[in-house]
């Protein structure tokens, strides 16, 4: 493949909490506040697949519930992502294709990041102190620090609207800034940001990373609470999260949970549409998410945000993914300077060791198994091969649950980056220069 992106086995699938495609379950929510009127409540039948935006079918200012056509995410280019695989069914149970998981580590390390200052822009607030010991109280102190900044997103189509989630993540003299996923805004003509205090805004979008799925929003008011970044690097597997956002369209919800796992690979999509995205290096939290929590926070017990709220796993319970703070930090900054969002592109597709042996293919010890290089990539002038056992990034092993998505993730384009090869009874140190992903990968 043309990206880093490793080739692996057919990933499962998982829904978005918020797809504005998925049909809703539940009630619907109340009128909204101030002069917005809300649609009337129904009922209706629970979706197979669920992204994290809620659909509305356009019934008026504001739809009722019915579900429209499910937003047109990108295909997952098989340069970029892992390699096609068999579908996979582990433990009884096959993950729904609202977002597909893809399992293992094998991903394509194609990563978004933001690059330069903020001088002149709005400035994003972040905090690097540990946070403190979970305590009993802690989602109660979180949803009264946090949940203020934290909004239902509407976004208007022609014939349908959706509803998510977005938080709002800086100000200037003119506007707030808002973060929220880009399957929660793609093809809206009308953006509303509806703030818990009352505060019922039109909003206009700034920009939009389709790869990461992530979309900056702003509103012409400067008083809004601004919500505190936390560094999602730090995160351990166990630690206490909380998840607040407006599920179904109940704003303000706040659920609990810890981190389920680091450096998940999943894919995003519907029953409704072939269209998938691949996102790499996620979070999974149990913490509840559904349809309407995509582009809400996940934050810590001081509550800073380490993740954006953007898929579950359609089929099963608790299971949830966010996209690492770090990386939807970056993207935003970009996103505020109205500059494009680079994704740094080493151009192999490789198997994970499960894939591998699955494939007839196993190997001894920790890496990835390259299966294709892409002709006149990085990869390529680095002197890769097929077969090549890819063990480490910079010095650090791929293993333990490092992934070459996660290890690329913190690197930009224009970096020169040293890989650890086994080939054969040889080992080897193979440099190579990250692009920018090509457009038509």
């Amino acid at each position: 493949m043309t990206d880093p992106t490793p080739q692996q086995p057919e990933q499962p699938t998982v829904p978005h909490p918020d797809d504005p495609d998925a049909p809703p379950a539940g009630d619907e929510p109340g009128p909204a506040p101030d002069a917005v009127p809300a649609p009337a409540p129904e009922a209706h039948p629970a979706p197979t697949w669920q992204p994290t935006a809620t659909a509305q079918a356009s019934s008026g200012p504001w739809p009722g519930w019915a579900g429209g056509a499910p937003p047109a995410w990108p295909p997952a280019s098989a340069e970029t992502g892992p390699r096609p695989a068999r579908r996979r069914i582990r433990g009884g149970a096959a993950l729904m294709l609202l977002l597909g998981i893809a399992a293992g580590s094998a991903v394509t390390a194609v990563v978004a990041r933001g690059q330069g200052s903020t001088s002149g822009v709005a400035t994003i607030k972040e905090s690097t102190a540990s946070p403190p010991a979970a305590a009993a109280g802690d989602a109660e102190n979180v949803a009264h620090d946090l949940a203020t900044a934290v909004g239902t997103v509407v976004a208007r189509g022609s014939s349908s609207s959706a509803l998510g989630s977005g938080f709002v993540i800086s100000h200037d003299d003119k506007v707030s800034y808002a973060l929220t996923n880009n399957h929660v805004v793609d093809g809206a003509k009308d953006l509303f940001l509806l703030m818990p205090d009352g505060h019922n805004l039109k909003a206009t979008l700034i920009g939009t990373d389709t790869l990461d799925d992530l979309a900056v929003i702003s509103v012409a008011n400067t008083a809004l609470p601004v919500a505190t970044f936390g560094d999602s690097s730090q995160l351990k597997v166990g630690q206490a999260v909380i998840a607040i956002g407006s599920p179904l369209g109940n704003e303000g919800s706040v659920t609990r949970g810890v981190i389920s796992a680091l450096h998940r690979t999943i894919q995003a999509g519907s029953n409704s549409t072939a269209a998938q995205e691949t996102l790499q290096d996620v979070l999974q939290t149990d913490a509840s998410i559904n349809r309407g929590n995509s582009g809400g926070p996940l934050a810590d017990a001081s509550g800073r945000v380490v993740g954006v709220n953007v898929a579950i796993a359609g089929d099963a319970s608790n299971i949830g993914f966010s996209i690492p703070s770090n990386l939807a930090r970056g993207v935003a900054e970009t996103l505020m300077r109205h500059q494009k969002v680079q994704h740094p592109y080493l151009g192999v597709k490789y198997l994970t060791t499960i894939e591998a042996f699955e494939e007839n293919r196993g190997f001894d010890g920790a890496g990835v198994l390259i299966d294709t290089v892409s002709a006149g990539s990085p990869a390529e002038k680095a002197g890769f091969h097929t077969n090549d056992i890819l063990q480490a990034v910079n010095g650090v092993a791929i293993d333990n649950g490092q992934t070459l998505g996660g290890l690329i993730q913190g690197l930009h384009v224009g970096d020169s980056v040293t890989f650890t090869v086994r080939r054969g009874d040889q080992q080897l140190q193979l440099t190579a220069t990250l692009v920018d992903r090509p457009a038509k990968v």
